[in-house]
């Protein structure tokens, strides 16, 4: 496709840099070769316009953040520079040449969302919104970067990264436990409730939901298949509550595949606990 724009824009110049030499080649009575270049320049334009991701790349914020996480063109118009980079009380900025050490969304499989109330579910479908952050959190050390999206002139920009530590986050505490859980069996283990719930709902939602329950050994048999972040989890943050802290659901959405898995988390007095698992 680029070579084809390129060679395109090269033939336009030509035919259009030296008004004498296009008189010697052709005439502008010859109006079936008018019609042709007047095609031949809607065609090119055309090219132009299919690069351009559509219009409503900024209704959802999703649309656009996987536009922005998969074409690297687009990504580089939508950062706002010198980027604010927040650092405790500190502030620096950052250039383009920059961008790439904080850029952690290329190849990205699976996004999450964490929330604790079903209406707040919906938020990703508000095309209202103005403000988003994804939060990339470090499993493995103590450590997430948040990245601010904002509206701007009806464009979701990036506007704004800061660093901080997962216990800074509003969802720190279950964070915290989410990391241990992930990284120690044993911790793992005695984390499940007896049984887990299991919920198999139809693609169509016209089918009754099939119910099952899971002992521990069968949990670990069956988490070997799942998706759950080890080693980083992206959490994209559209304002859901941040309240309770006795009830959580880690939603993860596989980027173009549909997927979409519901972990519930509850904490009874002593931690938190895999309560239900929805898919």
């Amino acid at each position: 496709m680029k070579k084809v724009i390129v060679l395109s824009v090269a033939m336009l110049c030509l035919l259009s840099c030296n008004d004498n030499k296009m008189k010697n080649v052709y005439e502008p009575e010859d109006e079936v070769l008018e019609d042709s270049l007047e095609t031949f320049e809607e065609d090119t334009l055309q090219l132009f316009e299919e690069d351009e991701p559509p219009v409503a790349v900024d209704e959802l914020f999703d649309d656009f953040f996987f536009n922005f996480m998969d074409d690297p063109r687009f990504q580089t118009q939508r950062i706002g520079y010198p980027l604010r980079y927040k650092v405790g009380g500190d502030i620096e900025t950052l250039s383009k040449k920059d961008w790439d050490e904080h850029n952690h969304f290329e190849g990205l499989e699976v996004l999450s969302v964490i929330y604790e109330r079903e209406q707040d579910y919906q938020l990703s479908k508000d095309t209202s919104m103005q403000h988003v952050g994804v939060e990339y959190v470090k499993l493995k050390r103590d450590e997430v970067e948040k990245f601010f999206f904002n509206r701007v002139e009806g464009k979701w920009m990036l506007t704004e990264i800061e660093k901080k530590k997962r216990g800074n986050m509003p969802n720190g505490s279950f964070i915290n436990f989410y990391a241990k859980f992930i990284s120690d069996s044993i911790y793992q283990r005695g984390a499940l409730a007896e049984p887990v719930k299991v919920i198999l709902t139809s693609n169509d939602g016209e089918e009754e939901p099939e119910e099952d329950r899971l002992n521990a050994d069968e949990w670990f048999e069956m988490r070997q298949s799942l998706p759950l972040p080890t080693d980083e989890l992206i959490n994209v943050d559209y304002g859901q509550a941040c309240i309770s802290q006795h009830k959580k659901t880690l939603l993860l959405q596989g980027i173009g595949n549909g997927m979409q898995i519901k972990f519930k988390f509850v904490r009874d007095e002593d931690d938190w606990k895999l309560n239900e698992i929805e898919y």
